[in-house]
């Protein structure tokens, strides 16, 4: 044994002389190695980041599309409740016929009890009032409490107003007349001319190119969408963003990996850390953010950069088209900066590398056969015992291998406590599951039925139904932030405060607001949920309902016809103290099903990594109106796990359904 470990002891000097000295030869070829390989780390970082970033931009744009989303649905919806004029005429359409200066109908007279802070100034053409302008007026009227609420929520919205092909404006902030007011080339400006039939025939929200606002606020770019009652246009509404936005958004961007911006499909300069604010009396172009040489073939470079980082004249290059708007966000960084500082960080590399290999040839050759072969011989020896019989003890060795025996006694010791602790999240899945509603209503006028399916041992979606009083039924499901033991006990959280405010509660919005202020207080955890929250009435059919940022819900009707419920633009709960939430109803017919679910069935992906998607759902749930709800639901699940044909499960999958009227054949 002696001579073979001296032998081993000799052997391993040279292995270590020999490495030492391959080492040295080859040192050169493995830093320009290390040099293309943290260049291509580097740009592929470079390029999740930019996505990110992407991701974080929509997200910001999205809030103003949808609230113009909004204002439209809420103006054909008007229209479509009131196919005439009311009997009695209110307050402010009296107080805007009454006040008529220089040919003009006003508001600039606000009639109690309304005041310029929740109203928009609506100025008009002075004519004897039909029923068509009147009607109009009136729905433009209303609008005022949605033109208010996204004042506040969106700080950087400059106006936010109603454009009417029949001569009038009404426009938020309040404004007096003397300062802005209808005109007819206001019908010539891109928010308008952008929604007529001729031009937008498709009816579907626009964005303006930038420009500079003539009320003095500065550069900003226009969201827009046509409104029509039946097939006649009326008008637009629209949402003014300054461009202060984008420019902070921009300004994050750390400098040293290049310069961020953004331009939209004509080439517009939108924002720019050096370049752009919204105070420029003036529109820059795409040119004046590219280095001097490659300002000629900005064009060429902008497609050939898309979705890609491009390189182009000692520069790298990309332009990452966004959803939400015609805008692109380019990254411009020069390669030479890039490769420096890998080279910097290599060369160190390669240094302490060498003196590492050199130091340790020196302690290997001051091993001794008692000080490194014996115990690692009684090392494996140990293991091997230990495996046949976790209570032998450790045997005698020198002190500098002590740890590594004590290391070996944790593990074994800790493979026990694993197995414990799996006990014990076996027992929290139980619990979780317990706490979940599991006996569901089976009655004439209504019937439900869910499942849920955690991606971990325990799972931050929950669904919840409850009795408000006889004949209204509280219908719940969430989503909350990450996955595993957090989720879940954030989960409990939002449970019981949904159903203990509920009781209470004047409506989901008045629910949702209270809910939402107790999770956000001293929330450190940055966790949220998503919920919908819906009280449905079993004798009419109705369902008062809020979506805070959840999955709108799927109405499969008795014919077997898919729609998704409207959504009331809410924030996810705990991001934010003080926020309100809206309401909407419906109606729903007797026979049909409304199912509701969590992002875990439209965003579960197959082995080749694509997404189930809505539209997948909704093909799934056509033609389903004549199943009872238990088959309804294990057919939306069944769906989901075949088309994940066993692809590891990325998220918690919830689903819930209500039938209301009689069961299918009952």
């Amino acid at each position: 044994m002696d001579g073979l470990a001296a032998n081993l002891f000799s052997r391993y000097n040279s292995i270590m002389r020999a490495t030492f000295l391959g080492v040295l030869l080859i040192a050169g070829a493995l830093f320009w190695v290390q040099v293309d390989q943290s260049d291509q780390a580097a740009r592929a970082q470079l390029e999740t980041r930019l996505r990110e970033s992407a991701l974080s931009l929509n997200f910001i744009l999205k809030a103003s599309a949808d609230n113009v989303d909004d204002l439209d649905s809420e103006a054909e919806d008007w229209f479509a409740a009131n196919p005439v004029p009311s009997a009695e005429p209110g307050a402010l359409y009296g107080s805007l016929i009454a006040g008529v200066t220089d040919g003009l109908f006003t508001l600039d007279r606000v009639p109690a009890p309304f005041t310029p802070e929740l109203i928009g100034n609506l100025t008009a053409r002075a004519r004897t009032p039909d029923p068509a302008f009147r009607s109009e007026v009136e729905m433009a009227l209303s609008l005022n409490s949605r033109f208010h609420a996204i004042g506040k929520l969106l700080p950087n919205a400059a106006w936010v107003y109603y454009t009417s092909a029949s001569g009038f404006i009404n426009i938020y902030p309040w404004t007096p007349s003397k300062d802005f007011k209808f005109n007819s080339g206001l019908l010539e400006k891109e928010f308008f001319t952008g929604g007529r039939p001729e031009i937008n025939p498709k009816r579907t929200r626009f964005w303006t190119e930038a420009y500079v606002d003539d009320a003095g606020k500065g550069l900003m770019v226009t969201v827009a969408a046509p409104v029509y009652h039946g097939k006649s246009f009326k008008g637009t509404v629209a949402l003014d963003l300054t461009l202060d936005e984008l420019n902070r958004f921009v300004h994050n961007w750390p400098s040293r990996s290049g310069e961020l911006f953004v331009v939209n499909d004509r080439d517009q300069l939108l924002a720019h850390p050096r370049l752009v604010t919204s105070k420029d009396s003036a529109v820059k172009g795409l040119a004046e953010a590219l280095p001097a040489e490659l300002r000629a073939d900005a064009r060429t470079l902008m497609a050939a950069a898309q979705g890609r980082l491009e390189s182009r004249g000692g520069w790298l290059v990309e332009a990452l088209p966004l959803e939400q708007a015609p805008f692109r966000l380019v990254l411009v960084i020069q390669h030479r900066a890039l490769v420096l500082e890998i080279l910097a960080g290599a060369g160190l590399t390669v240094i302490v590398l060498l003196v590492g290999l050199g130091l340790t040839l020196v302690l290997s050759s001051r091993l001794t056969l008692g000080g490194f072969i014996q115990p690692s011989q009684k090392l494996v020896d140990y293991i091997s015992r230990k495996l046949r019989a976790p209570e032998t003890a450790m045997p005698a060795v020198p002190a500098a291998w002590t740890p590594w025996f004590k290391t070996i006694e944790e593990v074994f010791a800790d493979h026990g406590k694993l197995a414990a602790i799996q006990n014990e999240l076996d027992i929290a899945r139980t619990m979780q599951q317990t706490i979940l509603p599991r006996r569901f209503p089976c009655e004439p006028e209504v019937q439900l039925y869910a499942r849920m399916l955690p991606a971990k041992d325990v799972g931050g979606d929950f669904y919840d139904f409850f009795w408000l009083a006889p004949g209204l039924l509280g219908v719940v499901v969430a989503d909350v932030s990450g996955k595993g033991v957090p989720a879940a006990l954030f989960m409990a959280v939002a449970r019981t405060l949904i159903r203990a405010t509920a009781q209470t509660s004047d409506g989901p919005g008045a629910c949702f607001r209270l809910v939402n202020t107790l999770l956000a207080e001293d929330n450190d955890t940055a966790m949220f949920v998503t919920v919908f929250y819906g009280i449905f009435d079993t004798a009419s059919g109705e369902l008062m309902y809020a979506n805070a940022g959840h999955c709108p819900p799927c109405l499969v009707d008795p014919a077997g016809a898919v729609s998704a419920l409207r959504g009331t633009g809410g924030m996810a709960l705990g991001v934010m103290e003080d926020m309100t939430f809206a309401e909407a109803t419906v109606i729903i017919a007797s026979g049909s099903k409304l199912l509701f679910y969590t992002d875990g069935i439209t965003e579960a992906f197959d082995p080749d990594n694509r997404e189930f998607t809505e539209a997948r759902l909704h093909a799934v749930l056509a033609g389903t109106g004549a199943m009872p709800v238990t088959e309804f639901v294990d057919s939306v699940v069944a769906a989901v796990e075949s088309f994940a044909a066993g692809a590891p499960q990325a998220d918690d999958l919830t689903c819930l359904a209500l039938q209301f009227g009689p069961p299918p054949g009952g």
